[in-house]
């Protein structure tokens, strides 16, 4: 019952031997609780330390007495404020928590995805966002490799309404599709590289084998290329 109070079942033990004995001496105590006389010793100094015990000096020996049970609700107070403190440092620190976790996703972050299931992450990830993205100096090698989950990845755009402008090199068959808008470069203009610029995200693909994608996550860099394909788009051709 105590417990609740941060007492131990000794302490309360002690504790209501007390409330039933009134003001007594140790040895009381001990015959009543049937607890060694060191436990009784230490339980007591702990009772009376958390203020629910006090004593009195009678012809030099100690008489020990309950205090009145209200100092239950000056406890039950105290931890009441106290837990209203913790919650108020708690919101501070998920505050603080929060903040650093913004400044450490501000930076940059680069990760590097191979081969096919690389292509997929990317392609899914650009779904999660769920925001339009750029690509040029490409040669449309998704749909080369991945014919099949492209059409599905299709089907997830148009889904999400996520249009594209992109850039091709003169000469490259690409499929007609109102998600799209495309133009084309003369070859001096293009890349080994493709890009792709969707958020704060840029996906390079180095086109050996297998495919090598870095996906550098930073919102300078992403601005950068953007820039660069706003240029790239003012003198392409439709």
């Amino acid at each position: 019952m105590l417990e609740k109070f941060g007492l131990t079942q000794t302490e309360e033990k002690v504790y209501l031997a007390l409330l039933k004995l009134g003001n007594s001496p140790a040895a009381d105590i001990i015959k009543k609780t049937q607890l060694h006389r060191t436990t009784i010793y230490d339980v007591l100094e702990r009772l009376i330390s958390k203020g629910i015990v006090s004593y009195v000096i009678q012809n030099k020996i100690k008489s020990y007495s309950s205090v009145n049970p209200s100092k239950f609700l000056d406890i039950a107070s105290e931890e009441k404020k106290q837990a209203e403190e913790k919650q108020k440092l708690a919101k501070q620190i998920i505050g603080e928590i929060n903040s650093i976790k913004q400044e450490a996703k501000a930076k940059s972050l680069a990760q590097i995805f191979v081969g096919i299931q690389g292509q997929k992450t990317i392609m899914q990830d650009i779904i999660d966002e769920g925001k339009d993205f750029i690509e040029f100096a490409s040669e449309g090698r998704f749909e080369d490799v991945l014919s099949a989950y492209t059409k599905q990845w299709a089907v997830q755009r148009e889904k999400k309404n996520i249009k594209a402008k992109l850039i091709f090199k003169k000469g490259v068959d690409t499929p007609i599709w109102k998600m799209n808008k495309i133009k084309f470069i003369k070859e001096e203009y293009q890349s080994p590289t493709a890009t792709i610029v969707y958020g704060n995200k840029v996906a390079i693909f180095i086109h050996e084998e297998p495919v090598l994608i870095i996906l550098i996550e930073s919102k300078q860099l992403a601005q950068s290329y953007c820039n660069y394909f706003k240029i790239l788009w003012s003198i392409a051709e439709d």
